[in-house]
């Protein structure tokens, strides 16, 4: 069943302690003004991940990071500020901030959220996941669908590329495929909490199977959790109330590998 994010708000000031393994997750904030302080347009207020430790898997994803911000800091929001018909009512704000959802020394998994306000046509909400590689051979890398799945069922990250499916009955499948094939499988599966969901009045009545599958991707609206699972959800414009409040469906591995033999 659909589960929320009733704990956002908690989850995103934490400063995660490290375990065995664990990383160091730091918060890197700060806020500007677009064009400039005085008469501002635009007004940016942002908390990023930063990763503690001077190791190669710590500056590449705070490189990610880096890269990220400055993509909105310095070409997104000068470009919005100048252009007539993204001033709005003149006064739009813009903030980032994330959420740690899984560090448990094989992945790190980060819920990165946004919201933007628009003057009175409404604020614009994404959510954009991202979960890295922290103990095998892709350190400081972010992993496709199945990588972070194969992780997460126990396959060695060192060995992920050449294991055996014997080796690793129940993901098997997940083994020998791809994340197209097992977003192919996703989809219908999905696509039946979707329709439930429109049922609920929590998706808006007005999306259609078409809508769906343009707006949501099980290859990219995806995080994994502590407990291993792959949680997939839909995001926040398909809500009849967008905001971070998404319905979430959570898969085992084993799960995962099922749906691929159900494809066959």
């Amino acid at each position: 069943m659909a589960k929320r994010f009733l704990s956002f708000l908690a989850a995103l000031l934490l400063l995660v302690s490290p375990a065995l393994g664990e990383m160091t997750v730091e918060r890197k904030t700060g806020e500007r003004y677009y064009p400039q302080e005085k008469d501002w347009v635009y007004h940016f207020s942002y908390a990023y991940p930063h990763i503690a430790g001077d190791d190669y898997t710590a500056a590449h994803i705070n490189d990610t990071y880096e890269m990220a911000l400055d993509e909105w800091a310095k070409l997104m929001l000068p470009m919005f500020a100048n252009a007539p018909d993204m001033r709005y009512d003149g006064k739009n704000e813009v903030t980032h901030d994330f959420t740690v959802v899984c560090n448990n020394g094989r992945v790190l998994s980060i819920l990165q959220t946004r919201v933007q306000t628009r003057g009175e046509s409404g604020p614009l909400y994404a959510l954009e996941p991202l979960t890295f590689d922290v103990g095998g051979a892709y350190a400081g890398e972010s992993l496709t669908l199945r990588g972070v799945t194969l992780i997460q069922a126990g396959v060695d990250g060192d060995l992920m590329e050449d294991a055996e499916p014997d080796m690793y009955p129940e993901v098997a499948r997940i083994i020998g495929g791809s994340s197209d094939e097992m977003a192919e499988a996703l989809l219908p599966v999905l696509y039946e909490r979707f329709q439930e969901q429109q049922g609920a009045g929590v998706i808006a009545a007005h999306w259609t199977r078409e809508d769906f599958e343009d707006k949501f991707s099980p290859t990219q609206d995806f995080y994994t959790d502590e407990e291993g699972r792959i949680v997939f959800f839909f995001p926040p414009e398909l809500l009849s109330v967008p905001s971070f409040e998404v319905p979430v469906f959570s898969f085992t591995p084993a799960e995962l590998d099922a749906l691929l033999a159900g494809a066959d």
